[in-house]
């Protein structure tokens, strides 16, 4: 390739007796288990995270029921429990923490799942009769801390009773092999340790709401093929056999890999995924070139500092609860952004494909609405006195009437009721003049609005042009080891 220059120099070493000669390390591979039972359970498990996001607790709690009975982990357990918790079906998710403290007694956050339950259980208490209330009578219970379901990740390998290590060697043995359980969703960098097999280390990034399965073979081979792995796209992720755990490198890469057949995937964000079938001979050196192209939407990623609890729609309808990421076909898109409370977000984006357009909301506040009700209660006040007033003043005109009409009674233009009934009228009318003004005003402040909202927008084009960049990677070979330098131009 004309844009590729590749310098390798070896550095040659006088080896003793072959029994002696230092070995290279293998990258392990990953493959996944012919295990049906297992891939149910993994079905049952994400479509019970789906429920869980749409507030459907009891449907979800089946479901991760549903998963343990195909596989017995007490993530799954402790899930359904939490899904019954937000169905305020409390004995029941008392029954699954216990169930799920039982199965699992040395589970880390045992002590946390313990006060829970007791709290839960104090929740469920009867509370005493009043008789009984007394000045030193305890406190309600304290509001439960936020607790939401776990993720599951899924570890074995070959020979199995490997030693496993979280990040570094330095913070002690965190499992041996094979291993189920939860982990923080966050990056994290596996090591393993075998007795006569080579160390080995993958990063994976477990999830909440999916189950990672991770099967790794430590080598004893002395002979492994040596790939290089070149794409159109410099800094591209690099997975082997496996996507769900993580890419073991970037474009340009090189490593060991074990003799046999292989899938090699290189993704960016802004491209399509590239594939590749490639066959690695014991003691060889392959270099495989993958092309990627431009994909055919953009991302819109919503979101600030206050975007919880808001809603992204796009062209009038429902996209996504913030914060979080859509994908939009190129072309014009009226964006809007409601919270409850605040002034709702309106704009127009053009978005071009591959772009990535990042919108940090800044939420303006609803003007106070008491200064409305206020005026609100006033006009209802004067409403009702002047139709008080002007009902007193026509009973003292019927009065009035009625006594003109009966001869036997003598009336003049002296009456005193007739001034009483003026002034009962002129009073109605102030009211409800007062109550119309007051009306309006309320109108007015119930209609009234603060600044709109405003959002930082960020546009970046994904596919853009690399800065040129060169790097150096070591390799071996069968006899000998050398540094391969590689860049783009």
């Amino acid at each position: 390739m004309k844009y590729l220059l590749k310098l390798a120099l070896f550095m040659t070493f006088c080896l003793g007796a072959a029994a002696g000669a230092p070995e290279r390390g293998a990258l392990a591979q990953e493959q996944t288990a012919a295990d049906p039972e297992l891939q149910a359970a993994k079905a049952q498990f994400e479509e019970a995270q789906i429920l869980y996001l749409r507030e459907q607790w009891d449907d979800a709690a089946a479901k991760f029921l549903s998963a343990y009975e195909r596989k017995p982990f007490s993530s799954f357990l402790f899930n359904a429990a939490v899904a019954f918790e937000k169905a305020q079906k409390l004995d029941r998710a008392v029954d699954l923490f216990q169930r799920y403290l039982d199965k699992d007694p040395q589970a880390r956050d045992a002590a946390e799942v313990k006060t829970r339950i007791e709290s839960l259980k104090a929740l469920l208490a009867p509370p005493p009769p009043v008789a009984q209330k007394t000045e030193n009578a305890p406190a309600p219970a304290a509001v439960l801390p936020t607790i939401g379901p776990k993720g599951l990740v899924i570890i074995e390998s070959k020979p199995t009773g490997a030693t496993i290590y979280l990040n570094d060697k330095s913070k002690g043995t965190f499992a041996t092999t094979p291993w189920q359980g939860s982990l923080e969703p966050k990056p994290v960098k596996l090591l393993f340790e075998a007795k006569g097999f080579k160390p080995e280390e993958r990063e994976i990034s477990p999830r909440t709401d999916k189950v990672v399965e991770l099967y790794i073979a430590l080598s004893e081979q002395h002979f492994l093929g040596w790939i290089e792995v070149i794409a159109n796209v410099p800094g591209a992720d690099v997975f082997i056999d496996r996507q769900d755990i993580g890419a073991i490198g970037k474009t340009p890469y090189t490593g060991h890999l074990k003799p046999g057949k292989h899938t090699v995937w290189v993704a960016r964000s802004g491209y399509q995924t590239g594939q590749k079938e490639i066959v690695v001979e014991p003691g060889t050196a392959t270099t495989h070139t993958i092309t990627l192209e431009t994909v055919e939407y953009a991302v819109l990623k919503a979101g600030g500092v206050d975007s919880q609890g808001a809603r992204l729609m796009v062209d009038g309808t429902v996209a996504c609860a913030m914060p979080c990421e859509h994908q939009l076909k190129p072309g014009e898109h009226q964006i809007v952004v409601q919270k409850e409370g605040m002034e709702a977000y309106k704009d127009k984006l053009v978005v071009g494909r591959a772009d990535e357009t990042m919108l940090d909301l800044k939420f303006s506040p609803k003007p106070p609405r008491m200064k409305a009700w206020t005026y609100a209660v006033l006009s209802a006040l004067s409403f009702g006195g002047g139709i008080y007033l002007g009902v007193k003043g026509g009973e003292i005109k019927d009065q009035i009437d009625s006594d003109v009409a009966n001869p036997a009674k003598l009336t003049n233009s002296n009456d005193s009721r007739r001034n009483t009934g003026k002034w009962y009228y002129i009073g109605a009318d102030m009211a409800l003049g007062v109550g119309a003004l007051t009306g309006l005003l309320s109108l007015w402040n119930f209609l009234e609005s603060g600044p709109p909202s405003t959002a930082n927008v960020k546009k970046v084009n994904l596919a853009g042009p690399e800065p040129k960049q060169v790097s150096l990677v070591p390799f071996g070979l069968p006899g000998g080891a050398g540094l391969s330098a590689t860049g783009r131009f």
